[in-house]
């Protein structure tokens, strides 16, 4: 389960990079790039399974940080639409935002009951 959320959440990443980032400020895009790098060290953990560091747990905990500002995007970008009437274009925005931020969560949590079960 823990491979297949981290596969999602780098394909994700890559998507949501492609799709609202390419002319976005630096915060989000090295908030992308540690969720791509903690997912791709979790997985070469897994493969090779090794217990994970306390290294891990603090790059996990900036992905938290990081999906807490995408709440916050989608936060506003709820507010604006319902000032002004408009949710065209902006359900795929929030559809997709809110499933990448569920699989970060989700991944976080997995990865931290499996680093418990590994470390005792």
């Amino acid at each position: 389960m823990v491979k297949k959320l981290s596969y999602l959440n780098i394909a994700f990443a890559i998507a949501y990079f492609l799709l609202y980032l390419l002319n976005s400020t630096s915060f989000a895009m090295i908030g992308i790039l540690v969720v791509i790098i903690f997912n791709a060290v979790v997985l070469k953990h897994l493969e090779k399974d090794e217990p994970f560091k306390s290294v891990h747990f603090v790059m996990g905990a900036t992905n938290i940080f990081f999906a807490g500002f995408m709440t916050l995007w989608v936060g506003h970008i709820v507010i604006s639409s319902i000032n002004y009437h408009y949710f065209g274009n902006t359900w795929f925005y929030i559809t997709f935002t809110s499933l990448f931020i569920i699989s970060i969560l989700t991944h976080f949590i997995l990865v931290l009951r499996i680093g418990r079960t590994i470390n005792q």
